[in-house]
This record gives structure tokens, C-alpha cells and sequence, in this order.
């Protein structure tokens, strides 16, 4: 095996584990992209319905 050979396999693996570890920073943020955003949403709802409280009291 010649070492232009060996540097084709080691460069198509350490590709690979990029692309793997590419795909994993992206699930990881887009999950708490998700988290972030219905939080959001569920202190919006908490304070709209704290404030109808207010008003009809």
C-alpha cells in the first residue's frame, strides 16, 4: 500500500467523521432551537392569560 493510498483512506475517514459530527451539531441545535422557541411561546400564553385574569378582576 503506498502512502498516496493510505492518504486517501485516512482523508475519505476523517471526512466521514466530520460529516457525522456536522450531523450531530445540527440535531443537538436544532432541538434546542425547538425547546427555546415553545418556551417562548408557553411565557407568551402564561402571560396573556395572566393578564385577562387581571382585567376581569
Amino acid at each position: 500500500m503506498s502512502y498516496k493510498e493510505l492518504e486517501v483512506i485516512i482523508d475519505g475517514k476523517i471526512r466521514k467523521a466530520i460529516r457525522k459530527h456536522e450531523m450531530t451539531v445540527a440535531c443537538i441545535s436544532s432541538i434546542i432551537g425547538l425547546i427555546f422557541i415553545m418556551g417562548l411561546f408557553h411565557a407568551i400564553l402564561l402571560n396573556q392569560s395572566q393578564i385577562q385574569t387581571y382585567c376581569l378582576n
